[in-house]
């Protein structure tokens, strides 16, 4: 009879057990345990009263996240910066994850009073703390603009009065035609500039994002069209210049669901040579994203130094291969934010002619005194048969000081 009941009683144990068990691993894996299966963004529990309440671990977000109810508004800030009464007065905050971790920093600008639309820019950490730590500040931006990038970047744009489009003009006829791109530096403590990788039809991530969103309303639909976009750069009068029947041709990707492209274009006059374009989608979207030229190569030519994204002084160093005619290989040049050529050099062949190596010390002017701006460096060949325009090319993206 004991034997019967210590059966009957280790049953009733096994099966309260069984029935209790899928509890017990729920509850472990909704824990925020540190094993090796444990998922970075899963939710924690937080029990008050013996309630179950869910918590969201925190997470490095990309672009413009909501900022805390407390510091969202300007008027919150406009003590901190100071803002002066009737002269100036926060315009936007924008709130995002810009320097690595999962904690907030604020970008907040502010609009100065009068005719030039004078913007400041500032970024401030420890943005719920009534004193937050000022990480970055950029002042006196004409016509300013400033916004949180898809990266985590600060982005912003502005009027170089002296440019050519600008230079001579009032304030009324001004153009916001410098654009700019800041990047978290954990070395330098701060928001150092950065280069966008593109170089046609956008210079610049503020400005490529801004054709998206018009490419996205409808507007310039060529965009989308990797031949298009290069049949439009080898015919822009600041680049090469070449007849806009030049023979374009898709080389591999470039189709509606493709991040990359190369496209081949043939200069069709007399002498004419072929530059080979890598296009990629922008931001990698292969969901209506635009293309984006961001490399230009042609056989035979190269430029090894400086190398693609560089931070640039003058004067600058640039070396590179070519052939040579009559020891003459083409012309070196340094193109500022609006494509202009902003300096110039002959790129000589060290020994006779054919295939040779240059290197060559090109000075160059920008009009923007006050900071960093996207540029290139273009290695342009010699037509030998007397052809208007370069025979082909080779560009690389850098940063102008």
């Amino acid at each position: 009879m004991r034997q019967i009941l210590s059966a009957r009683a280790r049953y009733l144990f096994l099966s309260a057990l069984l029935l209790i068990m899928p509890s017990l691993v729920l509850v472990a894996c909704s824990g925020g345990g540190s094993g090796a299966n444990a998922t970075p963004t899963a939710q924690g529990t937080t029990v008050t009263g013996g309630n179950a309440t869910p918590t969201a671990t925190p997470y490095i977000g990309l672009g413009t996240r909501p900022c805390p109810d407390a510091v969202k508004a300007p008027s919150h800030w406009d003590p901190i910066i100071p803002t002066q009464s009737n002269i100036s007065k926060v315009e936007t905050v924008s709130c995002g994850n810009l320097i690595g971790n999962a904690t907030l920093q604020a970008l907040v600008t502010v609009r100065s009073s009068g005719s030039g639309g004078i913007l400041d820019v500032y970024v401030y950490n420890n943005i719920t703390s009534p004193n937050p730590t000022q990480l970055f500040k950029l002042l006196s931006l004409a016509q300013g603009d400033a916004k949180i990038s898809v990266y985590n970047t600060i982005l912003t744009g502005e009027v170089d009065a002296n440019s050519s489009i600008n230079k001579g003009k009032p304030d009324a006829e001004l153009t916001q035609d410098l654009f700019r791109e800041f990047k978290w530096s954990d070395g330098a403590g701060t928001f150092v500039p950065i280069s966008f990788p593109g170089i046609f039809p956008d210079m610049t991530r503020f400005q490529a994002e801004r054709d998206q969103a018009l490419v996205n309303r409808g507007q310039d639909a060529w965009k989308l069209d990797p031949a298009m976009v290069a049949d439009h750069m080898v015919s822009s009068p600041n680049l090469l210049n070449w007849p806009a029947n030049s023979p374009t041709t898709i080389v591999s990707g470039g189709g509606s669901h493709d991040a990359e492209a190369v496209v081949t274009v043939k200069n069709p006059d007399t002498g004419g040579g072929t530059i080979k374009l890598t296009l990629q989608r922008l931001e990698g979207n292969t969901n209506g994203g635009i293309w984006e030229v961001v490399a230009v190569e042609s056989s035979g030519l190269s430029i090894t130094a400086p190398q693609s994204r560089d931070l640039l002084s003058s004067p600058v160093t640039v070396k590179g291969t070519g052939n040579a005619f009559e020891g003459k290989i083409g012309q070196v040049a340094v193109l500022d934010h609006l494509y202009t050529k902003v300096g110039q050099a002959s790129a000589t062949g060290a020994a006779g002619n054919g295939s040779t190596t240059f290197s060559v010390n090109v000075s160059y002017t920008t009009t923007f005194k006050a900071g960093d701006e996207d540029g290139l460096v273009v290695l342009y060949a010699t037509n030998n048969a007397g052809g208007p325009n370069a025979a082909a090319a080779v560009m690389v993206k850098e940063l102008l000081s």
